[in-house]
């Protein structure tokens, strides 16, 4: 909204938020804050935790395919509202646990890209905030008081995951290395600059489809091997 306000250049801002339909989460905060702000709020339901437990024997990371099942969904809110680009909220955190995960587990040089445009050629994904770290953000939000939806999937906090196991062994790190954050994003840069699907974004062989809703294809994020 600032930016429209001062430069030339105009678009309409909108906002959207997947529920899988897990029995707390909660995102009534969120309705009466985007309303005060005038901005477009997109609520979309989907069962997706229930039907990853109906086909658990099928799913390799359920991690992986909530993540695919979500930004599906928020594709196809975008498509539905005709807005043409998606940003999305990782940060420098998110880049370089997913960089290392890719490393140990695939052997692929590989993260999430700062943009990148759909196979379908429709849409063009953002993600304005990598260059920002985790602590900077969680400051930030509590410092305005913004109404923040807690992480409370029960699948994710059934056992410690990896991504959870990886943000520890870089905080350890840091400790030794205060400049770790700086040197990651430099190391980083080739890949996370690509702005094509290719190996860095491998398309999902099988697509998985619910409610008439296809997971993503563009798996950037997804660092294990897929199942669906």
């Amino acid at each position: 909204e600032a930016v429209v306000s001062t430069q030339s250049t105009g678009f309409d801002l909108g906002a959207v938020t997947v529920d899988p339909m897990t029995p707390t989460y909660n995102p009534a905060p969120l309705i009466p804050y985007m309303a005060s702000l005038g901005i477009e709020y997109l609520y979309e339901k989907q069962g997706i935790l229930s039907k990853a437990e109906e086909t658990a024997d099928q799913i390799r990371s359920i991690c992986s395919y909530c993540s695919r099942m979500k930004r599906g969904r928020i594709y196809a809110a975008a498509r539905r509202q005709r807005y043409n680009v998606v940003a999305m909220g990782q940060h420098l955190d998110d880049l370089s646990e997913s960089f290392l995960m890719s490393v140990f587990h695939n052997g692929l040089l590989r993260t999430m890209k700062a943009h990148y445009t759909v196979a379908e050629q429709d849409l063009r994904v953002i993600r304005p905030l990598i260059y920002v770290r985790e602590r900077d953000l969680r400051s930030f939000a509590e410092s305005r008081g913004l109404p923040v939806i807690a992480e409370n999937c029960p699948a994710c906090f059934e056992e410690p995951k990896e991504r959870h196991r990886v943000k520890q062994l870089l905080a350890h790190q840091e400790l030794l290395f205060p400049r770790l954050s700086g040197s990651l994003l430099r190391a980083m840069k080739p890949l996370y600059s690509k702005d094509r699907v290719g190996l860095e974004s491998r398309p999902v062989t099988t697509p998985c489809t619910q409610n008439g809703v296809t997971a993503a294809a563009e798996s950037d994020d997804d660092m294990f091997p897929q199942g669906c």
